[in-house]
């Protein structure tokens, strides 16, 4: 980018990169991590054009889920920074529910425009809980982006910034559905669709993945101590084209990163789950290129690769 163009992205905060993802020495060739996920979706295929040339080339959303990407160890204290629980803390979720001096009817509204999940009052994090998690200091959170960092290391990675999609979708969010709540598909964000804003004055409006301009995907982590296939509450995701579905059960350190532009639900546990919730941590991310013109694919193994 040019010296004005920095400036601006600098004053409006659109690119402000994780510790770890900067690459200090860019004069080198950066290796790509060979990648191996546990399960790799590509799902709503289509031809897009270039960005550059604007030449008709095939396009799919990737869905790559990572089983046990955090120990135990890093899970329980994730788990300690969304509920806030500290020494003395005895809320028993199991029998109760989400802690309500900690989670809120109503509070789940992370989707862009009119979408929301269902329409349906379901659990979300109070204001100031969300506020804590996206700004306040928390070591297991980067332990987490410097992970993060690393599974990306060809890119510079970056939490969503406000000038996107506004103050109310915020790049960390919770959820914690329970039996009976109802959700809808919908997609975390598109850059393709993006409101006018300081981000498409520099960027403009692009399709998601194409080459030299950021890539903007979701991470989401389970983090229950333990969690029974039985009790449902996959996230599942939805095919247009194709009109299929693929569902990703939770699992206790289960990592799923998916572009941002899948079409995508929280599915609620069911009556076997009784009032214990599922609790999940997600990140809003953006991978930028390092370099002008660069590929934003992600390269991974092909051995366990599903295409819908």
């Amino acid at each position: 980018l040019c010296p004005l163009v920095e400036t601006e992205v600098e004053t409006h905060d659109l690119r402000l990169i994780m510790e770890g993802a900067v690459d200090k020495d860019k004069g080198k060739r950066q290796e790509i991590p060979l990648r191996k996920p546990d399960i790799h979706v590509e799902i709503d295929g289509a031809i897009v054009p270039d960005a550059y040339t604007g030449e008709g080339v095939w396009d799919t959303s990737s869905i790559f889920v990572f089983d046990d990407f955090i120990d135990d160890g890093l899970r329980e204290r994730l788990l300690d920074v969304v509920n806030n629980r500290h020494e003395g803390y005895n809320f028993d979720d199991k029998f109760h529910g989400p802690d309500p001096r900690r989670w809120e009817r109503g509070g789940l509204d992370d989707t862009p425009g009119d979408e929301a999940h269902g329409g349906a009052v379901c659990w979300g994090l109070r204001e100031e809980a969300i506020e804590q998690l996206c700004f306040g200091f928390h070591p297991a959170i980067e332990e987490v982006e410097r992970k993060l960092c690393a599974l990306f290391s060809e890119f510079d990675i970056a939490r969503l910034p406000e000038s996107v999609l506004g103050p109310y979708i915020t790049p960390l969010t919770a959820n914690a559905p329970t039996f009976g709540d109802s959700f809808s598909y919908h997609i975390d964000a598109d850059p393709n669709a993006a409101p006018p804003s300081p981000w498409t004055d520099i960027f403009g409006r692009y399709y998601n993945r194409v080459r030299g301009k950021p890539r903007f995907v979701s991470c989401l982590i389970y983090l229950n101590d333990e969690w029974n296939d039985e009790f449902g509450a996959p996230t599942q995701f939805y095919d247009p084209p194709t009109e299929e579905t693929f569902q990703v059960y939770p699992k206790p350190g289960r990592c799923v990163i998916m572009d941002q532009d899948v079409t995508h639900t929280v599915v609620a546990p069911n009556e076997r789950a009784g009032k214990q919730p599922r609790y999940s941590i997600v990140w809003k991310l953006i991978l930028h290129p390092r370099n002008e013109k660069q590929s934003m694919g992600i390269v991974v193994s092909e051995s366990n690769i599903t295409r819908i």
